[in-house]
C-alpha cells in the first residue's frame, strides 16, 4: 500500500509534520524513558530557553515571541513545569501585569547535569541522520516558516480559489 499523506503532497502537510512530530516525541520519550529520566520532550522549549537565559526577565509572552509557540501553550506548559518544581513565577517589574518566569536551582541541575548530555546527543544524531543532499534542510526549513508567517495561508488559497474561477 502507499503513503497517502506523502502522496498528497502540499494538501497534507499539516499532517505529514504532524505525522513526522509524533514519531520525533515518540522517539525522544524512549529515549528519556531509557535513561530513567522523567521528562516531557514538550517542556523542552521552556526549559531550555529560561535555563539558558537564568540570569534575565523572560515574561511568558516572551517565551511565546522566543519560541513561536502560543502564549496559551506557554502558560499551560509553565503551570506544570510550576507543579513539578521546575520554575517559578512572578510579577514582572517592569510591567506588572506580565508575569515572569524563572529557573528553579532543580531545573538549572536537571539541565546541566542530566538532560544537556542528552539534548547534545539528540542534535548529533538528528543532524547526522539527515540525507547528505539535504545541506540546506535547516536553512530551507527557515525560509518555509517565514513564508508561512507571511501572507496568511488562507488568504493566499481564497485568493487562487477565486482567481480560478
Amino acid at each position: 500500500m502507499s503513503d497517502w499523506i506523502s502522496e498528497m503532497e502540499g494538501l497534507a502537510l499539516g499532517s505529514r509534520m504532524r505525522r513526522f512530530s509524533d514519531y520525533l516525541s515518540v522517539e525522544i520519550k524512549a529515549v528519556y524513558k531509557a535513561k530513567g529520566i522523567d521528562f516531557n520532550p514538550r517542556h523542552f522549549p521552556v526549559v531550555s530557553l529560561i535555563c539558558a537565559h537564568s540570569s534575565e526577565l523572560l515574561s511568558i509572552r516572551e517565551l511565546a515571541e522566543e519560541t513561536g509557540l502560543t502564549h496559551s501553550s506557554i502558560s499551560q506548559t509553565v503551570t506544570k513545569l510550576e507543579s513539578i518544581g521546575l520554575c517559578t513565577r512572578e510579577t514582572d517589574p517592569r510591567d506588572e501585569r506580565a508575569i515572569i518566569v524563572r529557573p528553579s536551582q532543580q531545573a538549572l541541575d536537571f539541565v546541566e547535569n542530566e538532560l544537556t548530555p542528552i539534548w547534545q546527543a539528540i542534535k548529533y544524531v538528528t543532524n547526522d541522520s539527515l540525507p547528505d543532499q539535504s545541506i540546506g534542510f535547516w536553512q530551507t526549513l527557515e525560509e518555509a516558516e517565514e513564508i508561512m508567517h507571511g501572507e496568511p495561508l488562507s488568504r493566499k488559497i481564497l485568493k487562487h480559489l477565486a482567481n480560478s474561477k
